[in-house]
């Protein structure tokens, strides 16, 4: 049986994700470490506009990732204990970072 490489569409999720929630997770990332003022910090503020196709391709690609993994019986017994892991990880992080504009 042939071996699930879901790896691609983890790591694609997970960018998204991040760059989903950099309009306002990037100020507050720079704000942590000291870089301060509205110039540096109005600069995430043009990204806005492009934050649902962002949410739209991490869940894309997070469903995408859960039906190969878990919805193919085929599939299911080649998929290792690590690579489940490692989804369900990175699904908590990207909903996480989806959900931060509303936090801060």
């Amino acid at each position: 049986m042939k071996s699930v490489q879901n790896t691609g569409t983890l790591i694609g999720s997970a960018l998204a994700a991040f760059a989903a929630s950099i309009c306002c997770l990037g100020p507050l990332l720079l704000l942590a470490v000291g870089v301060g003022g509205s110039s540096s910090l109005s600069i995430f503020a043009a990204l806005e506009p492009y934050r649902p196709a962002f949410i739209v391709i991490t869940l894309g690609l997070l469903a995408f990732a859960y039906y190969r993994m878990f919805k193919l019986r085929s599939d299911c017994e080649a998929c290792s204990k690590g690579q489940k892991m490692a989804f369900w990880g990175i699904a908590l992080l990207a909903l996480v970072m989806l959900a931060t504009p509303w936090f801060v």
